[in-house]
C-alpha cells in the first residue's frame, strides 16, 4: 500500500472510530492500490513497446484474409480495405520513427484456394502447394500496393526448415535480412509452401517449424529483434478460450513463462494452421531468445497503436485520443547464446535418444553431458554432428544437442561404461570424447 493510501486509511479510521469502517477502508485502499499497481504496469508495458527498435510483426491467415476479402471470398476494393491500409500505415509510421519492421505474413494458400475456387477438403498436398504458388503472387501484390503509397519497397522472402537446420543457411539468412533493412526494404516473410511440406502436411514434423507462428519467433531470434508482435483475431491471451467460454479473462502481462502452463489453448483458426496453442509455443521460443512478445488483435482499427507515441498515433489533438488496443505482453527469459538458439529452436532435429532417470537428473541438476551409460534407446537415422532430441522414458523432450556419434554407433554403445565403448565400436583404443552429447553442445529445456 502506498504512503498516501495509508494516510487516507488512518484519517478515515480516526473520523469514524469503529473497526468495521476501518476494515472497509482497508479493503478500499487495497483495491485502489491494486488499481494503481495495474496502471503502473500498463505504463511500463507501453514504454517497453514504444522503445522497441527492431520489430517482427506476424500477421496470421485469418486476420490477413479478414482485412482484404469479403464473405464471398472476393477481394475487397482499395476503398474497402481500410483495416489493411490502417495496419500498413502504422508500420510505415514505425519506419518513419527510424524503427525497423519485418513482416511475417500467412495467407498464400488460402488466397490461392479462393482464386481457384477450391475448398480445403478437396485439396491434396500437391494441390495446396499449387495454391500457395498462386497465392504468393497475390499476397505480395497487396503489400506492394499498400507500402508503395509511402514510397517503400517490399521484398518477398520464402523460407523452408532447411534454411534454419543448415547452419550456413541460418547465418546467411541473417546477413541477407540485415542488408534489406539497411537498404530500407521491408521484408515480407513466409514459409515456402510450394516446396516445403512441413507447414501444410497434417503430420508431426521433427524438422524446424510447422507454422508461421514459430517461423516469426525464429526470424525474431535470428535478427536479435527487440519485439515480436503477433496479430491474431482475439485481444491477446485469455485464461480460457474466449470463443467457447464466456468466463475467460484476458491476461495483460506475463512475467514468467511458467504462468503460461495453466492456460488452456486448443484448436486452430479456420484459415490458417496455427491457433493460440501454436502462438504460445512461439512466445516461449521468443522469450528464451531474450525477446519480448506482444499478442493483440489485428482486427482492431489501429492494432499497433500501443507501439506508437500518442503524438503519432493520434496526431489531431482536437479529437478524442484513440483507445490503445488490448493485448498481452510477455516478458523475455534469460537469452540463450547464438549457437544455443540454433540448437534448441531453429535447427529441428534428425533423431531421438531416450535417457534413463539418472541421466535426466544429471541434465537437470548437474549440467552434465550425456554419456552412453544413460542412453536407453535410439530412434531415427542420423550421423555425427547433427542435432538430435533427448527424451525421458515418459516421452517428454528434455533437451536438444549435437551428437558426437551416428545413430548406429549410439545403438551399439548405449548402456555401456565410457571406458568400454571402444570395444562396442570395434576399436582398439579408448574413445577420447565418449560423450554422446557434450554439455557445451546441449540445450536443456525448462521443466
Amino acid at each position: 500500500m502506498t504512503d498516501r493510501l495509508k494516510q487516507e486509511h488512518s484519517r478515515a479510521g480516526k473520523l469514524n472510530g469503529c473497526n468495521a469502517y476501518q476494515s472497509d477502508s482497508m479493503k478500499n485502499s487495497d483495491h485502489l492500490a491494486s488499481q494503481l499497481q495495474s496502471q503502473q504496469q500498463g505504463q511500463d508495458d507501453q514504454e517497453i513497446l514504444q522503445n522497441a527498435n527492431r520489430i517482427v510483426i506476424k500477421l496470421g491467415s485469418h486476420v490477413f484474409l479478414e482485412l482484404i476479402k469479403n464473405r464471398d471470398n472476393a477481394l475487397l476494393s482499395a476503398e474497402e480495405k481500410a483495416g489493411f491500409y490502417s495496419l500498413i500505415n502504422q508500420c510505415v509510421q514505425l519506419i518513419q520513427l527510424k524503427k525497423q519492421v519485418i513482416l511475417v505474413s500467412s495467407g498464400a494458400v488460402a488466397l490461392g484456394q479462393a482464386q481457384l475456387n477450391l475448398t480445403e477438403t478437396e485439396l491434396s498436398l500437391s494441390q495446396k502447394q499449387a495454391c500457395a504458388a498462386v497465392g504468393q503472387t497475390m499476397l505480395m501484390q497487396e503489400y506492394k500496393a499498400a507500402l508503395g503509397m509511402a514510397g517503400l519497397v517490399p521484398a518477398q522472402v520464402l523460407l523452408t526448415a532447411h534454411d534454419f537446420s543448415d547452419r550456413k543457411h541460418y547465418l546467411s539468412l541473417q546477413q541477407t535480412l540485415e542488408s534489406m533493412l539497411a537498404l530500407n526494404i521491408v521484408p515480407i516473410i513466409n514459409e515456402n509452401d510450394v516446396t516445403s511440406t512441413a507447414g501444410i502436411e497434417e503430420v508431426a514434423q521433427s524438422m524446424g517449424f510447422k507454422d508461421n507462428d514459430m517461423l516469426s519467433a525464429l526470424v525474431a531470434s535470428r535478427l536479435n529483434a527487440d519485439l515480436l508482435v503477433v496479430l491474431t483475431n482475439v485481444k491477446g491471451i485469455y485464461t480460457e478460450n474466449p470463443v467457447s467460454n464466456s468466463q475467460a479473462k484476458p491476461i495483460s502481462h506475463v512475467a514468467r513463462l511458467t504462468e503460461l502452463d495453466a492456460i488452456t489453448a486448443h484448436g486452430q483458426s479456420s484459415a490458417g494452421r496455427g491457433g493460440m496453442e501454436s502462438k504460445l509455443e512461439a512466445v516461449k521460443a521468443a522469450a528464451r531468445s531474450g525477446i519480448t512478445t506482444y499478442i493483440t488483435s489485428g482486427l482492431d482499427p489501429a492494432p499497433l497503436s500501443a507501439l506508437l507515441p500518442a503524438t503519432v498515433s493520434e496526431p489531431n489533438s482536437e479529437q478524442e485520443p484513440a483507445t490503445k488496443p488490448a493485448g498481452t505482453l510477455i516478458e523475455p527469459a534469460n537469452a540463450m547464446k547464438d549457437k544455443q538458439r540454433w540448437i534448441g529452436m531453429a535447427s529441428g532435429y534428425e533423431g531421438i535418444i531416450v535417457v534413463n532417470d539418472g541421466a535426466e537428473a544429471a541434465l537437470r541438476f548437474k549440467q552434465a553431458s550425456i554419456l552412453p551409460i544413460g542412453v536407453v534407446s535410439v530412434h531415427g537415422q542420423f550421423v555425427a554432428q547433427q542435432v538430435i532430441s533427448v527424451h525421458n522414458s515418459r516421452g517428454k523432450e528434455l533437451a536438444r544437442g549435437l551428437s558426437n556419434f551416428s545413430s548406429d554407433e549410439i545403438e551399439k554403445m548405449r548402456g555401456k561404461q565410457s571406458q568400454d565403448i571402444h570395444l562396442a565400436l570395434g576399436q582398439r583404443e579408448a574413445v577420447q570424447r565418449p560423450e554422446v552429447i557434450h554439455r557445451d553442445d546441449l540445450v536443456v529445456f525448462p521443466e
